[in-house]
């Protein structure tokens, strides 16, 4: 009895001294960081007016559709938390070390002894029969804090993978964003450019009339099919290139390109407010960054845990059961066993291995910290950058607005000058080549002063999503899912009714109005 008491004293000892761990405390790295931002205004600070969804602001119900749908959609973003969901998991084994292991063993069994020996002379030809159950437990004491460590490790893993599935995040959603915006401007691109080559082609037709009449020169019929045929060379690319772009859209939102909704003019949307934030918040919400950190956090976890191996482990196990030859008295007092023990073991000569394991950890840590320093710099010089972008494109779109105003002035006039019998037809060829591709242009333009605004957002870290939405979007995933499913199963294969469309669902076009 004294003997138990001392074993389990010496128990509740070791597991009091359980409260240090070797290897380093994090203390998060200073990194020096601007004071503000160079390219945004004094009322664009306030970091409280940022939403959550924030593409909204757009006011394009469409946009809002295909946001939704990625969330709910892409394949990025469910690996991405297929990852998160392995991490959490191996939080959970770590932790579990933490605490005794239970586990039951039972055994059943029967043999015959050798009659050359005395204990099988004894027994004869009679068999022997065991009958045993067992409830063991086993605990290694954290005394070093190497299991803590690895705990630390784990938690800072896990939080490092939910920052790179936020991170993935914002970045389906600018691209989404990007790729829509690209197609309103192709889609303005290619009615300008339709719209162009009809206008030359009338054009063309009417310089053929007036040539059979005697009234134009044959070159200016060579002029006007050139001119024609300018125009139309643009509008394959122009079809290509949207193509390409609703394929993309596709990929990025799981939904069909004969789904899409009819999409609107590029001068339909509006172009939503920016908020900067402050320099320090950027810290708080740039996925990445808060990623870079975590993985430095595990790191120097990493360090306490490889360090905890140059001493030694302690182990306590125990069990209690029964044990019995006869099933009858398995359960009966007599049968009653029990065992406890405890364990030290601990390195004295492994060439080198304990030392190279902390080394090895410690270089991660210092890769890391380059990582986590890098990232913040970065960071920062993203903000800058898409703040001064949005500036500069802001610009050019007003520069560009108004010299498309002035060539179509210039073309009107030279078309007037033309038909007075002041000009040659040269010079309106000159004015309307001049227009065309700026036109083309302008559109260009045009998205990317929308996407500018993404753009910001992204570089801010996007981060400011609403978590409601995204549980919102998986829910409706896996229902559509099950649906298919039960789509798929022989009842279903009967006729149908076409579905009724629901309130707030955008309007769907045509496949061939849409190519």
């Amino acid at each position: 009895m004294m003997n138990r008491r001392t074993f389990l004293a010496a128990a509740v000892s070791a597991a009091m001294l359980t409260g240090c761990a070797v290897g380093p405390d994090y203390n998060r790295p200073y990194v020096p960081v601007p004071k503000d931002y160079r390219h945004v205004r004094g009322e664009e600070t306030d970091v409280n007016l940022l939403k959550a969804r924030w593409w909204t602001e757009y006011h394009d119900p469409n946009l809002d559709f295909f946001v939704s749908k990625a969330i709910a959609n892409n394949r990025t973003l469910q690996q991405t938390m297929a990852n998160v969901e392995r991490a959490a998991a191996a939080l959970t084994t770590a932790r579990a070390n933490l605490f005794p292991q239970l586990n039951y063993s039972g055994y059943l069994g029967k043999s015959k002894a050798s009659l050359n020996t005395p204990t099988g002379a004894a027994m004869g030809d009679k068999p022997i029969k065991s009958y045993e159950v067992l409830a063991t437990a086993s605990w290694e004491i954290d005394l070093w804090g190497k299991i803590r460590r690895q705990t630390e490790s784990a938690q800072a893993s896990l939080r490092a993978t939910e920052a790179a599935h936020r991170a993935a995040i914002s970045s389906v959603i600018g691209s989404v964003i990007s790729t829509y915006l690209s197609i309103l401007m192709t889609e303005e691109q290619y009615k300008i450019a339709e719209e162009t080559a009809e206008s030359y082609h009338k054009t063309y037709q009417l310089f053929l009339l007036r040539f059979n009449h005697g009234n134009v020169s044959e070159m200016e019929v060579a002029q006007a099919w050139s001119q024609w045929e300018s125009a139309m060379v643009q509008i394959p690319q122009i079809r290509q290139n949207r193509t390409e772009l609703k394929n993309s859209l596709s990929i990025l939102t799981g939904v069909p390109v004969e789904d899409f909704p009819k999409p609107k003019a590029l001068d339909e949307l509006d172009v939503p407010d920016v908020v900067a934030g402050i320099p320090s918040q950027l810290l708080e919400e740039r996925p990445d960054v808060i990623q870079a950190e975590e993985q430095l956090k595990a790191a120097n976890a990493d360090i306490g845990a490889a360090k905890a191996l140059y001493f030694p482990s302690i182990s306590l196990s125990g069990g209690l059961g029964f044990s019995s030859d006869q099933l009858r008295e398995l359960f009966k007092g007599p049968s009653k066993v029990w065992q406890y023990a405890g364990n030290i073991s601990g390195p004295i000569f492994h060439w080198g291995a304990v030392t190279a394991g902390v080394r090895s950890a410690e270089a991660q840590q210092k890769a890391l910290l380059a990582a986590y320093q890098l990232a913040v710099s970065t960071a920062f010089a993203d903000v800058d950058n898409a703040l001064s972008r949005r500036q500069n494109v802001i610009e050019e779109l007003r520069s560009k607005r108004s010299l498309v105003m002035s060539l179509e002035d210039y073309s009107r006039l030279a078309n007037a000058q033309y038909q007075g019998g002041y000009t040659g037809y040269f010079t309106v060829l000159q004015a309307e080549q001049s227009l065309l591709p700026q036109q083309i242009s302008l559109a260009e333009v045009k998205s990317r002063a929308l996407n500018s605004v993404a753009q910001i957002y992204q570089a801010l870290g996007g981060g400011w999503i609403d978590q409601a939405l995204i549980e919102e979007q998986q829910a409706i995933r896996e229902i559509e899912e099950a649906e298919k499913l039960k789509k798929q199963s022989p009842a279903a294969n009967q006729a149908e009714p076409a579905p009724k469309p629901v309130d707030g669902e955008p309007v769907k076009l045509d496949t061939a109005k849409q190519q």
